[in-house]
């Protein structure tokens, strides 16, 4: 998921991916898309332990929504669409 973020956006999309979360107007999940950022951004930083990586499966619930929900603020949901293999809705 970083991967994806930082790169799509930063290198394709010419977003700040720091700034995204501020595209939320929902407080609580303005909050998850900073957290995800910081999840991510930790995990690509330094390895963790066994103990560590415990992730609640409503917290990964919460981070796939707002996931998903970055590429529709930011107008490529088409894009998602696409790589999540998402069926067209006409």
């Amino acid at each position: 998921m970083r991967r994806i973020l930082e790169f799509y956006f930063t290198m394709l999309g010419q977003e700040d991916y720091r700034l995204i979360a501020d595209k939320f107007d929902d407080v609580t999940k303005r909050i998850v898309c900073r957290a995800l950022f910081s999840w991510i951004n930790d995990g690509s930083h330094h390895m963790h332990d066994a103990l560590e990586v415990g992730t609640e499966e409503d917290s990964i619930k919460r981070y796939l929504e707002v996931f998903k929900e970055i590429f529709v603020k930011t107008e490529h949901k088409a894009h998602y669409d696409m790589m999540m293999n998402t069926p067209v809705q006409e």
